[in-house]
């Protein structure tokens, strides 16, 4: 025992070297555990392409509601066996024939600014897939918005949804009315 200054007395108070090695371990083993949920990029690619689909399609959906001339395509192509997504053309100027066939063709143009397309191998270099419910090639737009097929119909009757997978599931939903956003 040891003595203060006013000659009470106390005991030292503190951590014994048994107490302090079990924390260290435990700290240890939580951290090599917790570790590999953090590190990588494991469910990062399909939330990124989710948001970059939305995006591309809430784009030519505003381009359609804003752009009402006729014969002309506003529409995001897919292509489930590459995978990848885009629009056929985004050449809206001229009003010659062959302008207006080309917003309407089933391939995409992967010149398309990023935030609209996907590159030809940029989805399966990141292991993602993506395919379409009810199968579909593509969704076009017409002036209000609404999702519409190649002959003018409205399409999407309950729902469109697009899935993108690789290691989770992650979907884009298209309603009838033209309401786009992530869903289960």
């Amino acid at each position: 025992m040891m003595l203060n200054k006013q000659g009470c007395s106390f005991k030292k108070k503190g951590f014994t070297l048994v107490e302090l090695i079990t924390v260290i371990i435990l700290i240890s083993v939580l951290s090599v555990s917790v570790f590999s949920r953090f590190s990588g990029t494991s469910g990062f690619a399909e939330y990124t392409y989710q948001a970059k689909l939305i995006s591309g399609l809430r784009n030519m959906q505003t381009r359609a509601m804003h752009d009402t001339r006729n014969d002309y395509c506003f529409q995001i192509n897919f292509d489930s066996t590459t995978p990848a997504f885009g629009p056929p053309t985004l050449n809206y100027v001229s009003d010659t024939a062959s302008d207006k066939e080309a917003t309407c063709e089933t391939d995409i143009e992967f010149g398309n600014p990023e935030y609209l397309t996907t590159n030809a191998t940029e989805m399966t270099d990141a292991g993602v897939s993506l395919s379409t419910l009810p199968s579909f090639n593509f969704i076009s737009f017409n002036s209000l918005g609404q999702p519409i097929d190649a002959t003018g119909e409205l399409t999407c009757s309950g729902q469109c949804k697009i899935v993108l997978t690789d290691e989770q599931a992650v979907s884009v939903c298209i309603e009838s009315q033209g309401y786009i956003h992530a869903c289960e």
